[in-house]
């Protein structure tokens, strides 16, 4: 299982690299790893996340 600093680190990073298609990668990733119970609450952590970065006001 991912640390929570791992987690806002790889949701940092994906949404910087892909932006407004963000979500699509991350189904993309969730599709692949459907059987895998603890990879899925991993990326259902790092989709929470990219939403909180998403929903931030700029400062």
């Amino acid at each position: 299982m991912m640390s929570d600093r791992d987690v806002w680190v790889k949701a940092g990073a994906i949404v910087a690299e892909h932006g407004d298609l963000t979500a699509d990668y991350i189904i993309k990733q969730l599709s692949d790893v459907l059987g895998d119970k603890i990879a899925v609450e991993d990326w259902r952590r790092v989709a929470a996340a990219v939403d909180a970065i998403s929903d931030a006001t700029p400062q």
